[in-house]
């Protein structure tokens, strides 16, 4: 994603949502977090199992890092990623969000569509209408807690 949108608040660096015991980061979406991202967490405040976090290379709002991890450079690298209000990259990940959910309803009319080819056809389309319609089915699901 272009990095030109970034208004440098420092915000998404200050409150990093992580899951010590599922080694997750909720920060890009929901990621693996990498030994080379936690080296640079500063832990915070918790609630349930989430530890909100800040960078320790953080000063006067700007990365001081000469040797950021690449969660750092590709962020935000998901229309899903969570981000700080006022954001720069709002709008911008608001417009590929949308292109993402309408890639996803139109999985959802297509399982509409095999659905009802189903009833006419016959065993060995019937198999296959099903397998595509589950092929469909998981990978809109992957996607549920977001819509």
């Amino acid at each position: 994603m272009e990095k030109n949108y970034c208004t440098k608040c420092g915000e998404c660096c200050k409150k990093i949502a992580v899951d010590f015991s599922k080694n997750i980061v909720y920060r890009d979406g929901i990621q693996t977090l990498s030994d080379n991202f936690k080296k640079i967490l500063i832990k915070g405040e918790q609630k349930d199992n989430i530890t909100f976090c800040s960078c320790k290379y953080l000063e006067n709002n700007l990365c001081i890092n000469p040797d950021k991890p690449e969660e750092c450079n590709n962020y935000p690298s998901s229309p899903f990623a969570f981000l700080p209000e006022n954001c720069g990259y709002y709008g911008v990940n608001f417009l590929e969000r949308e292109k993402f959910m309408q890639k996803l309803r139109k999985l959802e009319e297509e399982i509409i569509h095999y659905e009802a080819l189903i009833n006419c056809s016959s065993k060995d389309d019937a198999k296959q209408y099903t397998k595509i319609i589950e092929k469909h089915k998981n990978y809109i699901n992957k996607y549920k807690m977001y819509f």
